[in-house]
């Protein structure tokens, strides 16, 4: 009996890990989307053969935005599917983000210089 008891708790821990997990996914994801807001007044702001440049930029952050969103709102309805296994295939969309956000961050800092 005390094994049963044992393993439903660390059943109970995986799933309080994944919901954690989740969690902090969601929080970076709000902090990104601050993020790419504050880019999109910088679009605004820009002159227009920056601007061009920049939407693009930003095109490409949406899509790993909401593809990221997308897979963690699989992960959620998905039982299934591990943390570990999730945290991977986000880690590599949030480097993707990031390497975007740096690109069109780094057009906008151009932009300052001239």
């Amino acid at each position: 009996m005390a094994t049963n008891a044992s393993s439903h708790t660390a059943e109970d821990t995986g799933t309080t890990d994944g919901h954690d997990a989740a969690e902090k996914l969601d929080r970076t994801l709000d902090q990104w989307r601050e993020r790419i807001d504050q880019l999109k007044v910088q679009v605004d702001l820009a002159t227009l053969d920056i601007r061009e440049d920049l939407t693009k930029r930003l095109e490409v952050m949406e899509n790993v935005y909401l593809a990221i969103r997308s897979r963690l709102s699989d992960a959620r309805n998905d039982t299934g599917k591990t943390v570990t296994t999730l945290r991977q295939s986000v880690d590599q969309l949030m480097a993707d983000l990031r390497r975007a956000y740096d690109s069109a961050e780094a057009v906008v800092k151009r932009s300052h210089q001239e």
